[in-house]
């Protein structure tokens, strides 16, 4: 995951802007926003990603991650199975 998109808005009718979180080649997180065109608006609001919280159903403890918005839920964590969830 190299991009997390957290909020798409305009603020008191001036320019659309993207905000998100990147991260360099060293790993290291920054908080950045981007102008973006008008008619991008919606695509960059399919690919935002939520923070969702659930329990895992073989450790019973409470774990994190992001989502978009047509992918399934998470039903183990990434400790549990990593196999099945790699990336996360």
């Amino acid at each position: 995951m190299k991009k997390t998109i957290v909020s798409v808005s305009k603020k008191n009718n001036s320019v659309w802007r993207v905000y998100f979180y990147d991260r360099d080649d060293s790993g290291h997180w920054s908080f950045q926003t981007k102008r973006i065109n008008p008619l991008l608006v919606w695509f960059y609001k399919l690919q935002k990603e939520k923070l969702c919280t659930d329990i895992c159903i073989i450790c019973d403890r409470k774990f994190q991650y992001y989502k978009k918005r047509f992918e399934s839920k998470m039903d183990c964590c990434a400790e549990c199975c990593p196999e099945e969830y790699p990336e996360y």
